[in-house]
Parts: C-alpha cells; sequence; structure tokens
C-alpha cells in the first residue's frame, strides 16, 4: 500500500519521530503482537529488525499506513453494504437507486423474507454463527489460558527449581503476556460490532 502522508498527515501537535516496536504500539494505542502482524501486512519500515537490531518505524509513515488502511477498510465495507443492498432490491424487483423505505410494504416485506431465508440457509450450511455462541466459547477458551497462564509461575518453580526472584520474573512475564493478550482481544473484540456488555463479559476473563 502506497503511504500518502500528505492525504494523512500527524494530528496536530503530533511530532514525528523513529520509534521501535513498543514506541509505536504506545503512540498509536495499539499492542506490539498488532504492530507486528501490520509489518506483515505491509507497513512502513525505517529499519528492518536484525540481530542485535530492533525494528525501527517512521511514525509518519505508519500513521499514513494506518489511516489509509482503515479508509480502504470503510470504503471496502461501504462497496459491499452496496453490493448486497443491490441485490435485496433485485430480488424484489426495486431499482439500483431504491431504498429500501421506497419499496411497497408487500415488496418490503418480501425482502425481509428474502433476507431470512438467505441467513437461514447460511446457519444450516454452518456459514452462520450466532455472535453469543462466539463469545461463549471465547470465554471458556480465554478463562482456561488465563488459568494456565497464571498458574505458570508456580509450577515452574514447583518442578523447575526456580528461586525467588525468577519465579517473581516469571510471574511478571506471565502478567505482561496477559495484559497483551487482552489489549489485542480488545482491539478484534471491537471489529466483530458486539454489544459493549458482551464484549466486556469476555474480556473479563483476561482481566
Amino acid at each position: 500500500m502506497t503511504v500518502d502522508k500528505s492525504r494523512y498527515p500527524l494530528p496536530e501537535g503530533a511530532v514525528d519521530g523513529v520509534l521501535n516496536r513498543q514506541g509505536l504500539a504506545k503512540a498509536l494505542e495499539t499492542s506490539v503482537n498488532t504492530i507486528d502482524r501490520w509489518r506483515e501486512d505491509g507497513m512502513p519500515v525505517a529499519r528492518e529488525g536484525t540481530n542485535g537490531q530492533s525494528y525501527e518505524f517512521q511514525l509518519s509513515d505508519c500513521w499514513a499506513w494506518k489511516c489509509a488502511r482503515e479508509q480502504a477498510e470503510r470504503d471496502k465495507a461501504a462497496e459491499n453494504e452496496d453490493v448486497i443492498r443491490k441485490m435485496r432490491l433485485a430480488l424484489t424487483g426495486g431499482s439500483s437507486g431504491d431504498s429500501e423505505m421506497s419499496l411497497s410494504p408487500k415488496a418490503r416485506r418480501e425482502l425481509y423474507a428474502a433476507e431470512n431465508e438467505y441467513l437461514e440457509m447460511c446457519r444450516r450450511k454452518g456459514e452462520l454463527i450466532p455472535q453469543q455462541d462466539v463469545f461463549d466459547l471465547l470465554d471458556h477458551i480465554l478463562s482456561s489460558v488465563r488459568r494456565a497462564v497464571t498458574g505458570l509461575p508456580d509450577r515452574l518453580s514447583r518442578d523447575a527449581g526456580l528461586t525467588g526472584r525468577q519465579t517473581e520474573q516469571a510471574v511478571a512475564a506471565s502478567d505482561d503476556l496477559l495484559r497483551e493478550l487482552h489489549q489485542t482481544l480488545e482491539e478484534r473484540v471491537a471489529d466483530f460490532g458486539a454489544a459493549p456488555e458482551t464484549a466486556a463479559t469476555t474480556l473479563d476473563a483476561f482481566a
């Protein structure tokens, strides 16, 4: 993706600079895992990481890339919605310039019935899963992961004979891992468009 910094300049008052992965994650209010994923997706890198050298990123380049990516996602979502809307209208005899409310009550009922039939077909084929079922499964998995991670330092202390200091370091590493996972999940859950209370319940498993 081409970076257009003139179209997506840094916010007013922000200062450009070269940052490492952790610094860029803080600047963009995201996680290091997300930074790594974005880098693999083509986010500009000022200097490649090598043995003994960390990755470095120009903040303005990464900000412009992030903004352009988000705009492309919005454009794609709008395009998909337009395709779906036109298809739904075509099923009931509407024209591409019509909105649903321009249809007669009978045509709207047929439109909604066709949509429900399509969704039911997707559900039967396993292509559509109720959102609550997904979050219930995530809640179960994340609770298990949290128990395993929080219990790891004690297990290492018992089975590997860690010293008190080493156990403290293991606890700190486990806490960092849980925070990182929580932040990454918070970002991804938001993409699902879940109700805030549903998302909050799921993320509580990592709180």
